[in-house]
């Protein structure tokens, strides 16, 4: 066989390791960034490594698109112009709870994931979204690996053991990396100390997706006949995360406006949400589509981003609000100390009764401001933290 002919000096192939699936709902870090450095010329190999073999096998028998499911286990599939998708081989379940099952299908995983990614043009980065995967390092043929620690990994899991194995993994990651990037300074501050060349790089937004909600009447209908001031919250109603106490005082506090919700919320929470949505103010609207949000977010008066303040989001830096800031709307927060920064396009309260008072004076001066916000979502997009990204891996090379 051939040996692939080496790419131009400004780019690079990229073998991407993600535990999220590239086909999911709501795009985040993995699928927007990849998707950019595709356009930009980079070959990328995107390896889901969630999930072990046998559930795929029990897919392949069970379920539609079983094509698409046999080639992602074999050769891949490619989904995009030089962008393939490829399963890890994971052969234990379990591999993201204990730690013996994990070395397991991480050794039997990379063998199959090194000759796929060897047929890559040179040169080649690994670039590194779950942490377990710095156990791939040195198989891919890689020049070196980047460590891109977008979340607070170990205090996103549940169970002890998983929370074990997946600290552990998060520190070998930053240190077997060449480069670690972070969105927020609790994980700069985590990495830097074990890796010199960690850099801080905050989340971003999609600017020109929700841009367009800016326009009020770009909104659903439906949701244009709603009471007003219309409080939005647009995202996973994660128990984590969201503070149902600041909605009740935000729903009590203005009872002739409407709470307005939309995103799915998570198994035995679903109950905590049904003593909220029985207030005549609050609309629930469940999960809507990415491509469907800029017509939800128009209808806004203010945006609102209630979180809860724990170990978690104290290393938060949400997607959505630059996803707001794009549409020009007021932003009022709880919970999310990184936050602080955006001052006074996000106003960053500490309890519920302030979180009331910040969306009351947001709606007093509701249409000052929208220009200063969009100006500041259109310099913080996909394209900037991308071109960001790659021009720090690109001195390495």
């Amino acid at each position: 066989m051939s040996r692939p002919e080496p790419l131009a000096a400004s780019t690079f192939s990229i073998v991407c390791l993600s535990s999220q699936d590239w086909d999911v709902p709501l795009p985040t870090n993995r699928q927007q960034i990849m998707s950019r450095a595709a356009g930009r010329g980079h070959c990328v190999l995107f390896v889901e490594s969630g999930g072990f073999l046998g559930r795929h096998v029990w897919a392949l028998a069970r379920r539609p698109g079983r094509r698409s499911l046999l080639r992602r286990l074999t050769v891949g599939e490619e989904v995009a112009p030089r962008i393939r998708v490829r399963k890890l081989l994971a052969p234990m379940p379990f591999g993201q709870r204990y730690a013996f099952a994990n070395r397991v299908n991480w050794a039997f995983g990379r063998r199959s994931l090194g000759r796929t990614a060897r047929k890559m043009p040179a040169p080649r980065v690994a670039w590194i979204y779950d942490p377990r995967g710095a156990k791939a390092l040195g198989a891919l043929g890689e020049a070196f690996g980047v460590y891109d620690c977008v979340d607070d990994y170990p205090e996103q899991t549940v169970g002890r053991h998983n929370r074990a194995l997946v600290a552990a993994a998060d520190r070998d990651a930053a240190r077997r990396s060449r480069i670690v990037f972070t969105t927020a300074q609790p994980l700069f501050d985590r990495h830097s100390a074990a890796n010199p060349r960690t850099y801080l790089v905050p989340n971003v937004g999609d600017f020109d997706h929700f841009a367009r909600a800016a326009d009020r009447s770009s909104a659903d209908p439906e949701l244009l006949e709603l009471p007003r001031p219309v409080l939005g919250f647009a995202g996973s109603l994660d128990p984590r995360k969201v503070d149902l106490d600041v909605l009740r005082r935000l729903a009590d506090s203005f009872p002739t406006g409407t709470v307005l919700l939309a995103g799915p919320a998570r198994g035995a929470y679903r109950s905590s949400m049904d003593e909220l949505v029985s207030r005549r103010n609050v609309r629930w609207l469940g999960f809507r589509r990415y491509e469907e949000l800029p017509e939800v977010i128009a209808a806004f008066d203010v945006a609102l981003i209630p979180y809860l303040e724990n170990d978690y989001t104290r290393s938060c830096f949400p997607l959505k609000v630059y996803e707001y800031l794009a549409a020009g709307k007021p932003v009022v927060a709880t919970g999310l100390p990184e936050l602080a920064e955006l001052a006074p396009h996000v106003v960053l309260a500490t309890t519920a009764s302030s979180a009331v008072e910040a969306v009351g004076a947001a709606l007093t001066h509701e249409a000052r401001g929208a220009t200063e916000r969009q100006a500041l979502a259109a310099r913080n997009t996909w394209e900037t933290r991308t071109s960001r990204l790659l021009e720090l891996i690109g001195h390495e090379l």
